[in-house]
């Protein structure tokens, strides 16, 4: 039974540092216990499980779409559409490349990188989890227990923060701004270090960070992040549960993370088990959830601009009422 096995590459460097990780695991659903019993094909097994997630997902994103509170949310269904659907494209586009470039960092220990969808499977079920907790939010009725809602939890701010509010007395807004400059320099410097380092340098398949697949991955990642802190943020003041979550700190949070899985993946590209094993498995793509080794430049830049909604405004009188779930979504 391969309970907790995904993105075991993390998994690993969490243990040889002995960091605690703020990571979730999730477990294996009932299809794969039954499909790993009958055949033992831990690939095909894994393969087909992120199948079945990623058609959650979708149907998590029409579920969003066609909740009738969403109209307020950018005020008309084209809109909301539009901005669903540059999330998920986001998303996707962003996956792809970090487990592309997870795989590449793993070199060193594919001898128990045993599956081939391992990563894409635990990003896509980190994803479904954040999109069932933005549709409990949506259809947030009251009398629930507050206290147990963790969709991006409440950040916890670092330490130059709590300087910048008890010492300096500065603004909660100007601390949020320059600890959101340092979160996010944090994980310019991750690339950095990435695109230097002798063992996945070269995935970049570019000259710098303005060219190739670091830039790509780092576009996507902040077009995702907006957009889906954007609407989080938007869901949370309008269930009105607390504490609530607003969109800078939903910002630090993710960013915050997506640092700790790089730092994580940047260790595992300089381990070894230091044991000879080749693998010769066949690396075919399969409708973009195969991990192969490049990825294909983004061919539609995704504006990574997305404006912060004005948390301050009440929502806006929905101006259409149409329904229908677009292709992408499919």
């Amino acid at each position: 039974m391969m309970k907790k096995f995904c993105f075991i590459v993390l998994s690993l460097s969490f243990v040889a540092t002995a960091v605690h990780s703020r990571l979730p695991e999730y477990d294996d659903d009932a299809e794969f216990d039954y499909c790993l019993r009958l055949s033992n094909d831990i690939d095909q097994c894994v393969q087909e499980e992120t199948q079945r997630v990623l058609n959650s997902v979708k149907q998590n994103y029409r579920d969003i779409l066609g909740n009738r509170k969403l109209l307020a949310w950018n005020g008309s269904m084209e809109a909301n559409t539009s901005m669903l659907r540059d999330m998920y494209e986001g998303w996707t586009a962003y996956r792809n490349r970090l487990c592309s470039l997870s795989e590449a960092a793993a070199v060193n220990l594919e001898a128990i990188i045993t599956t081939k969808y391992s990563c894409t499977l635990y990003h896509t079920l980190h994803h479904n989890a954040h999109l069932n907790g933005i549709l409990e939010l949506l259809n947030y009725k009251g009398a629930k227990h507050n206290q147990d809602f963790t969709l991006f939890k409440v950040y916890e701010h670092d330490k130059e923060y709590i300087n910048c509010r008890q010492q300096e007395k500065k603004t909660k807004n100007e601390c949020v701004n320059a600890e959101l400059e340092r979160s996010t320099q944090k994980v310019k410097n991750l690339y950095n270090t990435f695109l230097k380092d002798e063992n996945v340098g070269n995935w970049n398949n570019g000259p710098d960070l303005k060219n190739g697949n670091y830039r790509d991955m780092f576009d996507s990642w902040i077009a995702y992040r907006n957009r889906i802190c954007n609407l989080a943020a938007w869901a949370y003041r309008n269930a009105d549960i607390e504490p609530k979550v607003d969109v800078k700190e939903c910002i630090l949070f993710l960013t915050d993370e997506h640092a700790e899985v790089l730092g994580n993946i940047l260790f595992a590209a300089h381990s070894s088990l230091d044991v000879g094993f080749e693998d010769g498995s066949d690396w075919e793509t399969d409708g973009g959830l195969a991990e192969g080794k490049t990825v294909t430049p983004l061919k539609r830049r995704i504006e990574n601009d997305t404006p912060l909604i004005d948390e301050t405004k009440s929502a806006e009188k929905p101006t259409d009422t149409g329904r229908k779930t677009p292709a992408w979504a499919m």
